[in-house]
């Protein structure tokens, strides 16, 4: 051992000897399509969809992948086209990203929280687009505009079954929410698929080298982040998927994959779609995203792979224990690939959930790690090395194979193992990078390595673990620099705290000022609030002398979450104006 981790590679023993190799060996002159819809016949007999009590079968999934392509060149989209998308995930939209795939076109799947600005910006050179009808109100300044073409109108019920079908329609007009133009350039999905008839000619185009195949959108959670969409290229999402399989991962033949986020994840395309699909997983795709969707998916669809960030599943397994509590029994003995990703959660937690879903039959919960500049996957949990429950923090499982690894100082020297420093990634799953972004694709991807900006350590067995991003940091008036997070994590130290998250509201160089977001441990008695809020103040001052952490914000069952990205939301507690208190001179002042 070298005792650096990207020349040691010590996740590779718990893969097969040759796995490594097996995952850098994609096939060459393939597009992603060729790539699933071979796996696709080899499991042919297995249910493709299931929505809303319909099954897609794999040949019907074929049969609308090819009319898709079809359709898109009788509407005159051209080879190397941008095709801007708005909306949730339906069936007709997993057709039409593989349609597109054939035609050598390029979805771009847009933000749902991006602002006017960003949407003009991102889809200035898009001729075609296709919006949820229901999310028309928000980017209809921009789509009506006349250098669009065409625009498809998607519904939720185009895939539904009768009478369900009707039902919806019946709800939809009651909420008024179309108020999509009459007029011939737009054109809703049942029309457009007629258009299909119209061409006969051949659909499929010559392959090209690093072409765009897929445009994802990346979260844009940090405070101030910014929203950039990233290119994927046939051969990068390709070397996702070999990387994902060859890792033995937990997809198998007959799984059943939830896939509830809007494809503007890469993880919704490729964890919960495009993989299942290759390894003969049905995929459940429904679209709502709530605390109470999640739970009744969960419970009702029975899952055996599903992804959601520490945010939600803290609501699943909070509803879960109350339930139990009230006598209810639980069955998760499907569930083989529950996985916490895009965001973690505290140790504690993480034995909590572990230990229901093992008591209730199932094998535990899952952590990993993924990028959209990576299309997913980098890092994913295995079951028999849970060195990620033994640390400060929870692990994010180890590499997977495919993947060089290793983290780095600012001047770019490779640390050790158990040292702090910026994660870098180098892979075939690389994106090719940020849509018209050139010069933030050359500070993020240099020399091969993507820059992940995420603060990790990797200990001698190759387990990787995630403090916290690299720009999560204030600057001390003696010129050094302490990470927001370490702070954090020294109140989550203490049994009356749930949950925490720190904000720098500095404005003075010469002094820190921050405001803890808490929640408390439900444990903790009302009496004994202020003693401890005193005493958490104090715990900081010790820790870090030129830090001022007096301030207090308190937020029930748990810290507030984007509905977009269900991650927490730092953005919010920023911007957050009242509702604090704060501790001066050892006493608690209220509602400042």
């Amino acid at each position: 051992m070298t005792g650096y981790p990207s020349i040691d590679k010590p996740w590779l023993k718990y893969y097969k000897p040759n796995a490594d190799a097996a995952a850098n060996n994609i096939p060459k002159g393939k597009t992603v399509w060729d790539v699933v819809e071979q796996n696709l016949y080899e499991h042919i007999d297995i249910p493709a969809i299931e929505y809303f009590g319909k099954t897609i079968s794999r040949k019907e999934f074929i049969d609308n992948v090819y009319l898709w392509a079809r359709a898109f060149k009788a509407l005159g989209v051209q080879e190397n086209e941008i095709v801007a998308y708005y909306g949730p995930f339906m069936p007709d939209v997993c057709f039409m990203l593989f349609g597109l795939n054939i035609i050598g076109a390029c979805p771009y799947f847009l933000k749902l929280a991006i602002s006017p600005e960003a949407l003009a910006e991102e889809t200035k050179e898009c001729r075609y687009a296709i919006v949820f009808d229901q999310m028309w109100d928000k980017v209809s300044s921009e789509f009506s505009k006349d250098r669009f073409e065409k625009i498809i109108v998607a519904r939720i019920n185009d895939a539904m079954p009768a009478p369900k079908k009707q039902i919806v329609n019946i709800i939809s007009g009651i909420k008024g929410k179309r108020t999509i133009p009459k007029d011939p350039k737009y054109i809703t999905v049942p029309k457009a698929k007629k258009l299909a008839d119209n061409y006969s000619g051949e659909v499929r185009v010559t392959f090209e080298e690093n072409r765009n195949a897929f445009i994802t959108s990346s979260s844009g959670t940090t405070v101030g982040g910014m929203v950039k969409g990233v290119i994927a290229t046939n051969e990068s999402v390709i070397a996702q998927a070999y990387s994902t399989l060859c890792s033995e991962t937990p997809y198998r033949p007959g799984d059943r994959t939830l896939n509830h986020f809007p494809p503007t994840a890469a993880t919704s395309l490729n964890s919960l779609c495009f993989i299942g699909l290759i390894s003969g997983a049905t995929i459940l795709i429904d679209p709502r995203v709530s605390e109470d969707a999640f739970y009744h998916q969960l419970v009702e669809k029975k899952p055996s792979m599903c992804i959601n960030t520490g945010s939600l599943w803290e609501t699943f397994f909070n509803r879960v224990e109350r339930e139990m509590a009230k006598g209810k029994k639980f069955d998760f003995s499907y569930a083989r690939g529950w996985m916490i990703g895009g965001e973690g959660t505290t140790i504690d937690k993480m034995k909590r959930w572990n230990s229901i879903v093992q008591k209730c039959g199932g094998d535990g919960l899952f952590g990993g790690y993924g990028l959209s500049e990576t299309f997913s996957g980098i890092c994913i949990d295995r079951p028999e090395y849970r060195g990620g429950l033994l640390k400060q923090i929870v692990g994010i499982g180890v590499p997977q194979a495919g993947m060089e690894v290793g983290v780095f100082d600012k001047d770019g020297k490779e640390l050790k193992y158990n040292q702090r420093g910026e994660l870098w990634v180098k892979t075939k799953a690389a994106m090719k990078g940020y849509y018209n972004k050139p010069k933030l694709t050359a500070k993020t991807k240099v020399d091969g390595w993507i820059h992940t900006g995420d603060l990790d350590s990797i200990d001698e067995n190759g387990f990787v673990y995630v403090w916290g991003r690299v720009n999560d940091s204030t600057k001390l008036p003696d010129g050094r620099e302490i990470y927001l997070f370490d702070i954090e994590n020294k109140i989550k130290e203490y049994d009356f705290i749930n949950d925490a998250a720190v904000i720098d509201k500095s404005t003075d160089p010469e002094s820190v000022n921050l405001v803890a977001h808490i929640v408390w441990d439900e444990s903790v008695k009302n009496e004994d609030k202020e003693r401890n809020l005193i005493e958490l103040t104090e715990c900081i001052k010790r820790y870090e002398p030129s830090v001022n952490l007096n301030t207090f914000a308190f937020h029930d069952v748990m810290l507030p979450y984007s509905p977009t990205t269900l991650k927490k939301d730092k953005n919010r507690m920023a911007n957050q104006k009242e509702g604090f208190v704060q501790v001066i001179d050892g006493k608690v002042i209220k509602d400042i």
